[in-house]
């Protein structure tokens, strides 16, 4: 078995693009630089990744699919963020209250490049490279972000992020890829989860956080083996019609942190990560654009998210992360995609 790498250039209306094919026999992970994202990722044949139909509209999209988000995941609350005594004001995005996904130009809308590759018997691997300005979206510092994706043999996929910042800032760095491991399907409800976590963050209709809370006889309890539809079910007569929430795991070790299982298909996939937390978003709204398969533009609940991350927000909570990366230290953090079949 071998691993290749092919890396082309594109233009598109976000400039010059950068495609990079990683293959071996179980696995082909296809990567745009725009966002340093995943656009496509195959195991076995099967596409295990949600899309737009084309890289044009995937550059475009709003919905983050496969990009990689920061410099901070989630909402930040208006009118500003404190690092010690300084105070940092928000630009609002997507809502008049928070600012989503490190704003109107977060990295999901940047160019990445290619710093490095690297191919040998057992994986072949690709970094790319944002630097965004001191005080871009409001955050301090000039921030160096390298993202590496690393596809392994066996079909396995390794994300890390490595920052450096040269003042006080925040940094919370995660991948948007939305899974469905059965795309004859319209929805994800016949999948399988389990989330190894007691607790999840309580929040109101603007996805303000109200309290970290315990799963317990609530329908965040995930922690044995639920259908997807089930759960939804029960979020049913909520404004959120699904899930768009963040679940904090029990364990730092390095052990399977959250699992996803399709009986159709017998495809599912374990989870790792050194973030402390995952957020886990169904899809709950139509998509406004045609996806790759047999999904259209109204496309709700055909996939759903593993955003591995510090809790969402935590600067403007004691109790939780900060997601504060500070002057010359270094921020280093690891999610693995190991899928599988039975």
């Amino acid at each position: 078995m071998k691993n290749e790498l092919l890396i082309e250039k594109q233009n598109s209306s976000k400039g010059l693009l950068e495609i990079i094919t990683m293959t071996n026999d179980n696995a082909e992970v296809v990567l745009i630089s725009n966002g340093a994202g995943i656009f496509s990722y195959e195991y076995l044949g099967k596409d295990l990744v949600i899309t737009p139909a084309s890289i044009e509209s995937y550059i475009k999209d709003s919905a983050y699919y496969g990009k990689t988000i920061g410099r901070t995941s989630g909402r930040l609350v208006m009118p500003s963020f404190k690092i010690d005594d300084k105070e940092y004001p928000i630009k609002a995005y997507n809502s008049k209250y928070t600012q989503l996904h490190g704003g109107a130009t977060g990295f999901s809308k940047r160019n990445f490049f290619v710093t490095h590759v690297d191919k040998n018997d057992e994986f072949v691997k690709v970094v790319l490279r944002y630097v965004s300005k001191d005080l871009e979206e409001g955050f301090p510092g000039e921030l160096t972000l390298d993202v590496a994706y690393q596809l392994n043999l066996d079909g396995y996929l390794d994300i890390t992020h490595d920052a450096t910042s040269t003042k006080d800032t925040l940094c919370n760095i995660t991948n948007h890829a939305y899974f469905n491991f059965d795309q004859s399907q319209a929805t994800i409800y016949n999948h399988e989860i389990k989330v190894n976590a007691s607790h999840y963050l309580d929040i109101d209709d603007d996805n303000i956080i109200k309290a970290k809370k315990d799963v317990s006889n609530t329908a965040f309890d995930l922690r044995k083996t639920t259908n997807f539809k089930s759960a939804i079910d029960k979020m049913q007569n909520t404004s959120f019609s699904g899930f768009d929430h963040t679940w904090i795991f029990d364990s730092n070790e390095n052990d399977i942190k959250a699992k996803v299982y399709d009986p159709a298909t017998k495809i599912g996939l374990n989870l790792y990560t050194s973030y402390p937390a995952v957020v886990i978003y169904t899809h709950n709204v139509v998509s406004g654009i045609d996806l790759k398969g047999p999904f259209d533009a109204k496309a709700k609940h055909c996939s759903f998210t593993l955003e591995c991350q510090f809790e969402p927000g935590g600067i403007h909570h004691k109790g939780l992360n900060q997601a504060i990366l500070r002057k010359n230290e270094h921020y280093h953090h690891t999610i693995k995609f190991e899928p599988y079949k039975k």
